[in-house]
């Protein structure tokens, strides 16, 4: 679609030839379903709604996990560089908590390197509270707390804390002998500050002084926040969404009695008491751990279940849902009998529909250079836009700069829409609207406080050359309006003849589009997309 948006004339002929080809299929399949494969038709929807729900918990899990990562690969970077210093606790201190802040997923980061030093930040309330133990003074473990970033109060215990001991020192110690590319995750542990069951995102890395120092990285995150995540991720009204280890034991806080060594934190699936996911895992195990999705029974209900790793990267995390057939087949159960009959009527309508749309779209396609934003028709051509909703190609942002939330100027709402920018030009062009809200409202630009239209566009040729490049300017047209009083910003993207990276502070990132996503890659990743010439 954007491709025509943008560069119609050469797209017409095809279009008009997808057209004829999407139709044909449609029919095409509709006979072969209603004739040959009717009964298939509800295992595909059942297999494509498993799919949607596995999607939505996968993306949730991915929003609550990725803060976590990229901080962490941020703090590796500060220890590599060498502007980490554990002795200087007050600086530590001052950075990371407007970090900790801005990631409420987290309970707390921790340092431990092979002096023996030992450093944990966590918050009570709004109370900031550090942990540290020097190799000076290796009996005597030093507590304070922090409020605005201000130290209040100061206890000393004489009591030792080994760092050298803990599993989660000795996990990233045992992970690399140099510096890790990604974080990993390790499976739930009981976090001693809290003594709640937690997770970690560790990190190692090894300095490059005449003696060398390793040192490693902590991000915790309360196992029961993930439950919590996954549990209000809406997979149908009687769907269930869990989290278990890839084999037969389901994640979920285990009362005292029942602990082990071993099993603090999940249940054997026949211990499970919700009969849903009890029955999936045991359906799955009979079935040989299918990758697609499956069916099963419960006196006499059909339910469908599909599990799947939280990434591809780790199988250490799975997710499952469970979805009763009813949620979603209903209404194709009760028309059963019908469905030939309807099948046959839907494929004469097809070819009536076929010679019809022909006819039209080689009219109209005359009229597709129209869709580009015009200026003298600004204010039709966007609420045209904003009429399609976001998509693959469109995406609406309620401001350039401003986050709302904190009411203040914030580096990361720029970044935000400059990562679909940069994906855009890599994939297959595109539009952003700022000034409309995710629900297609127009909100205007007011809060980002541009002095005027100038000031605007500085701002944003600013923002192209700091983290784009001017080359790449001749791709994006800007737009600005004003529709109901509200100013509006029209970004059209085109595809880029060449690879756009995103510079962020010293990271360069390359992204393409994913469906309404933008996606980051890996260089192995970047590598395979050019080289099948995207």
């Amino acid at each position: 679609m954007i491709k025509t948006l943008l560069n119609p004339a050469g797209t017409r002929q095809r279009l008009l030839r997808d057209l004829i080809v999407v139709i044909l299929l449609t029919t095409g399949a509709i006979t072969a379903v209603t004739l040959i494969q009717g009964a298939n038709i509800r295992n595909d929807i059942a297999q494509e709604h498993i799919r949607q729900n596995l999607r939505a918990t996968s993306d949730a899990i991915f929003q609550f996990y990725e803060p976590v990562r990229n901080n962490a690969l941020l703090i590796q970077k500060w220890g590599v560089a060498g502007i980490w210093q554990m002795d200087d606790i007050a600086s530590i201190t001052a950075k990371l908590i407007p970090m900790m802040e801005n990631m409420p997923q987290a309970a707390a980061v921790k340092f431990g390197d092979t002096d023996g030093r030992s450093y944990l930040l966590t918050a009570n309330e709004n109370i900031w509270i550090t942990r540290t133990v020097t190799p000076k003074r290796p009996g005597v473990t030093t507590w304070k707390q922090w409020v605005n970033g201000q130290l209040i109060d100061t206890r000393v215990e004489e009591k030792p804390y080994d760092v050298t001991q803990r599993f989660w020192y000795k996990k990233g110690l045992s992970l690399t002998s140099g510096n890790q590319a990604d974080v990993t995750w390790l499976p739930p542990y009981m976090l001693d500050y809290i003594d709640l069951p937690g997770l970690s995102a560790i990190m190692a890395w090894t300095s490059e002084e005449k003696d060398p120092l390793t040192s490693v990285l902590a991000l915790d995150v309360s196992v029961n926040d993930l439950f919590n995540r996954i549990s209000e991720t809406n997979v149908g009204p009687n769907g269930t969404a869990f989290l278990f280890d890839g084999d037969a034991s389901v994640y979920h806080p285990v009362s005292s009695e029942k602990r082990t060594e071993t099993h603090q934190f999940y249940l054997d699936h026949t211990e499970v008491e919700a009969p849903d996911v009890r029955q999936a895992m045991g359906a799955w195990h009979a079935k040989g751990k299918p990758t697609d999705a499956f069916t099963f029974t419960i006196e006499g209900r059909t339910y469908w279940a599909g599990v799947q790793p939280i990434t591809a990267d780790t199988r250490e995390f799975w997710i499952g849902v469970v979805v009763p057939q009813s949620d979603f087949l209903q209404k194709v159960l009760e028309r059963r009998w019908g469905i030939l009959l309807i099948g046959l009527i839907i494929l004469g309508a097809g070819f009536v529909m076929a010679g019809f749309l022909t006819w039209k779209y080689r009219h109209q396609l005359r009229d597709m250079p129209n869709q580009v934003i015009r200026d003298a028709h600004f204010e039709d051509d966007v609420r045209r836009l904003i009429a399609r909703g976001e998509g693959s190609s469109l995406e609406f942002k309620s401001t350039m700069r401003m986050n709302l939330k904190t009411d203040k100027n914030d580096k990361n709402i720029e970044i935000a829409w400059l990562k679909t920018v940069v994906a855009f030009m890599n994939t297959a062009g595109g539009i952003i609207a700022i000034g409309v809200n995710d629900d297609g409202e127009i909100v205007g630009t007011a809060p980002d406080g541009f002095e005027s239209e100038d000031k605007c566009r500085l701002h944003f040729r600013n923002l192209m050359n700091q983290h784009i490049g001017l080359e790449f300017t001749q791709y994006l047209h800007l737009s600005i309006g004003t529709i109901d009083g509200h100013t509006v910003l029209v970004i059209e993207c085109e595809r880029a003849d060449r690879p756009v990276f995103l510079l962020n502070k010293k990271d360069e990132s390359f992204y393409v589009r994913s469906g309404p996503s933008s996606l980051s890659l890996t260089m192995r990743q970047m590598l395979k997309y050019l080289g099948a010439g995207k």
